[in-house]
C-alpha cells in the first residue's frame, strides 16, 4: 500500500461554451499539434502542484488550508488561447482565465504560505492562471498559428462561482484520474 498521495491544489472549471467548443478545437488543431488532450471531465487549473505527500501529513495540511479550500463567489472569464513557453515553440495550449482583480493570485500566495510550512517546494515562476487543453509533443508551426488565430480571442464564457480543492492525481495507463480529497484520510 502506498504511504503517500500525489496532490495538487486546483479548481475544476468548465463552461457550456467551452464544452461546446472543445471538440471543435480538437478537430481544428489535429493537423497542427499532437499530444495529450485533457479529458473534458478533468478540465481544471492549478494553483500548486504538491507532488507526493505523505498520508500522515495530509490531515494537518487540510487543516492549514481550511480557510482557502472553499467555494468563492467571484467572476472568472475564459477568453482566448495562450501557449507556454511561446507561440513559436508551443508545449502547452491553454485557455486564458481573466479576472477583474487578483483573487486567484491571492489564493495562490495563501497556498504558498501554507505549503512553505510543510517544506513543499514552491514553483518560482510568476503565477498565470490558465486552463490547460493539451500538452504538445509535436507541432507544425504554420498550421498551429493558423488554428491559434481562430481562437485567439474567442469568448469561452464564464462562471460566477468556483471551488478551490485539494485534489489527488492518480496516474494510470489511460491518463490521470483526479479526485478531490473531501475528508481527512
Amino acid at each position: 500500500m502506498q504511504s503517500y498521495k500525489r496532490l495538487f491544489i486546483g479548481t475544476f472549471l468548465k463552461t457550456n461554451e467551452l464544452l461546446s467548443e472543445y471538440p471543435k478545437i480538437k478537430r481544428e488543431f489535429e493537423v497542427a499539434a499532437t499530444g495529450k488532450w485533457v479529458e473534458e471531465w478533468n478540465l481544471h487549473f492549478t494553483y500548486h502542484f504538491l507532488g507526493n505527500v505523505s498520508l500522515e501529513v495530509i490531515p494537518e495540511l487540510l487543516k492549514e488550508l481550511k480557510s482557502i479550500l472553499k467555494e468563492y463567489t467571484y467572476e472568472l472569464t475564459l477568453k482566448g488561447l495562450g501557449c507556454f513557453p511561446s507561440l513559436n515553440s508551443p508545449r502547452v495550449l491553454f485557455v486564458n482565465i481573466i479576472e477583474s482583480d487578483k483573487l486567484l493570485k491571492q489564493i495562490h500566495a495563501g497556498c504558498s504560505d501554507v505549503l512553505r510550512k510543510f517544506n513543499i517546494e514552491i514553483e518560482q515562476r510568476e503565477y498565470k492562471p490558465h486552463l490547460t487543453l493539451i500538452r504538445i509533443k509535436s507541432f507544425k508551426l504554420n498550421f498551429f498559428h493558423k488554428s491559434f488565430r481562430k481562437y485567439e480571442n474567442f469568448d469561452f464564457g464564464g462562471v460566477e462561482k468556483f471551488k478551490v480543492e485539494l485534489i489527488e492525481s492518480r496516474l494510470t495507463s489511460d491518463g490521470p484520474i483526479y479526485a478531490p480529497i473531501k475528508n481527512l484520510p
